[in-house]
């Protein structure tokens, strides 16, 4: 079997890259995408001394160690301690990725520098594939961190009026520091007043009712308040009941998983 050394380079490059942004992306160590293409070409010109030059396994694994400590040292600027954390990740990383690679391939082959495997799909395209997956796994981790900060600033809201009463979410609105005779102020949708009080737009916009002025970056806009019999405030155990509370109705809450403001007065 003949191995072309631009290739071995090239598909080693690939790999190692793969390996160091997975460290990357587990222990968001300071680096930048020149500082990991160098490391990977390092890591790529090891292996090839290895496999040319080298039969001995003592010494091949001890290259092999010195190989990936310059590769997270030119990578990753960091202090000791996660240093050896992404050091013992490398090698995980490597491990798990061989057997991912291998499971893919149909021949392998042993040599001085360790296992060849060849397949019908290229190396190339898996190492490719695997490093757009990571950069995705990137934007939906930042995505998801951002709904996990999200989701521990929303409560459940049961609102009360007569002999209605509807349930909702609500989000923890710093900012909403809304006053109605000194007291402060719960913000709604449209669509969950409506619900609650069993109306439709004509009769709304008929409803002669009290007002409360807010002022935003999108301007000054009057909105209808009315007050509520009792308002239910409930995160995880913990549950709180205000009565007379005053509701504002706006149109401008466009989130999908809330439909009211609170105001941190009121937790």
């Amino acid at each position: 079997m003949n191995i072309y050394i631009e290739t071995f380079l090239l598909q080693n490059s690939l790999i190692n890259y793969c390996l160091l942004r997975l460290v990357e992306l587990t222990t968001k160590s300071k680096t930048s995408i020149f500082r990991l293409i160098i490391a990977s070409i390092l890591g790529s010109v090891f292996s090839v001394i290895i496999a040319i030059f080298l039969n001995n396994n003592l010494i091949i694994n001890i290259f092999k160690i010195i190989c990936a400590f310059i590769m997270i040292k030119v990578a990753f600027r960091v202090k000791i301690k996660s240093f050896i954390y992404n050091f013992i990740l490398l090698f995980i990383y490597t491990y798990a990725l061989g057997g991912a690679v291998m499971a893919l391939t149909g021949s392998v082959y042993t040599t001085n520098a360790g296992i060849v495997m060849s397949s019908k799909v290229s190396l190339e395209v898996i190492c490719l594939t695997l490093i757009a997956v990571t950069y995705i796994f990137e934007l939906v981790a930042k995505h998801i961190k951002q709904k996990i900060t999200y989701g521990r600033l929303i409560y459940q809201l049961t609102l009360y009026l007569g002999n209605k009463h509807i349930k909702i979410n609500g989000f923890l609105d710093t900012g909403n520091m809304l006053k109605y005779d000194g007291e402060s102020v719960v913000v709604i949708d449209f669509p969950s007043y409506i619900k609650l009080v069993d109306t439709n737009l004509i009769n709304y916009s008929l409803t002669n009712t009290q007002s409360v002025k807010t002022g935003t970056v999108n301007g000054i806009q009057n909105l209808k308040i009315i007050k509520l019999d009792k308002i239910k405030i409930k995160n995880g155990k913990k549950t709180k009941i205000i009565p007379n509370q005053y509701v504002a109705i706006t149109n401008k809450i466009k989130a999908d998983n809330y439909s009211a403001l609170i105001s941190p007065n009121l937790i």
